[in-house]
């Protein structure tokens, strides 16, 4: 009962439900349009997820990494790396539940403001989540859509994943030299073994997802193991995100039946610069997720999509979900300075969007 009044609750899933009930003016339900092989998708990885996280996988990294932070700027260097690390496996929400109080606590542990910092592990949550098909949602979604192989997707992303590393070493070096006196201690023990089983089902997964073996298959696996290891992992599932997947085809799916809007997107999808410079700039209004879904339909090539609503992600506070979670949860950890965190946010995200903006051109027009 708990679940579903959480489920319920959720603010962006009750816009997205009016959106689509609104979207059955203009045409009638079809379950065809919801991509199930992204919700299954998005299902067996959320289980996988829930696992890595009662493991304290990232936790552990993390400690481990900063008994090597002896100044601010290193500590900092190390808590971006992971995060961008992290999320290209563990996705950029997790990496931000997890690294964002950590640092917020290591910050006041130390003496030091973490609101730049916090703000570059935003900044490293979306842009190492864009480097693998399982690091976001809409990389899920894309990949399913153009039946994209492991070679065609890492084609497109490792390029922009390369710059997107160098733009934040640049952005750490804004951080002051000054000393620390830091040994955070580790006071758990990892689970290997249930480490290593969730590795190798998260493989499992991954084949799947990829095409090479039934993707019922590895999700049959996480759902076995999360009910091995901890039932009640089920009730930390975010259910409103499917359910928000599920209205976004429908709204997507009714609107792109309106003969206006098909005939205009159809016109323009064929147009690589304008399929970019669309996403990027829808995912400012809209967010990321369902500027992808919106556009994909009328677009027959993925890369100007990929890379627009993957740069699409910095911006505004509402251009990625990972945007308004990493606000909370400094909101939350941290008692004063929201406005200043808003004004280096905008600053820094801002400044990201132009460079990687012409850089995502760049890399369009010599593909």
């Amino acid at each position: 009962m708990e679940v579903l009044k959480a489920t319920f609750k959720d603010r962006i899933l009750q816009i997205t439900c009016g959106v689509a009930l609104f979207s059955l003016f203009f045409s009638h339900l079809e379950l065809s349009d919801i991509n199930w092989q992204t919700i299954i998708s998005l299902f067996a990885l959320m289980l996988i997820i829930q696992v890595f996280q009662k493991l304290k996988l990232l936790d552990y990294c993390a400690l481990l990494l900063l008994r090597y932070a002896d100044t601010q700027r290193k500590l900092v260097q190390l808590l971006v790396l992971l995060t961008f690390i992290g999320s290209m496996i563990l996705t950029n929400d997790v990496g931000i539940i997890t690294m964002v109080p950590l640092a917020v606590s290591l910050g006041k542990k130390a003496g030091i403001k973490m609101t730049v910092p916090v703000v570059l592990i935003t900044l490293a949550a979306n842009l190492g989540s864009l480097i693998t098909p399982i690091g976001n949602p809409q990389n899920l979604f894309l990949l399913a859509h153009y039946h994209l192989n492991a070679i065609e997707f890492f084609k497109m992303s490792l390029p922009l994943g390369v710059i997107s590393g160098g733009l934040l070493w640049g952005w750490s070096l804004r951080i002051p030299t000054q000393k620390l006196k830091l040994n955070p201690e580790i006071d758990y023990k990892i689970n290997k073994l249930a480490v290593s089983g969730t590795v190798v089902i998260l493989a499992f997964v991954m084949v799947g997802i990829f095409g090479i073996l039934p993707l019922w298959l590895g999700l049959g696996l996480a759902l076995g193991w999360v009910f091995l290891l901890d039932i009640q992992l089920f009730k930390k599932i975010d259910y409103a995100l499917l359910l928000t997947f599920c209205g976004f085809f429908i709204a997507v799916g009714n609107f792109s039946r309106i003969s206006a809007v098909d005939q205009l997107l159809t016109s323009l999808g064929s147009k690589q610069h304008f399929i970019y410079l669309a996403s990027l700039g829808l995912s400012q209004l809209i967010s990321n997720v369902p500027a992808a879904i919106l556009l994909a339909p009328f677009s027959k090539i993925s890369y100007p999509l990929f890379l627009g609503v993957s740069i699409g992600g910095l911006g505004t506070l509402v251009a990625s979900l990972a945007n308004l979670l990493a606000y909370k949860q400094y909101q939350r950890y941290q008692e004063k300075g929201n406005q200043n965190f808003l004004k280096q946010f905008s600053l820094i995200n801002f400044s990201s969007l132009c460079f990687l903006g012409i850089a995502g051109w760049l890399l369009l027009y010599f593909s």
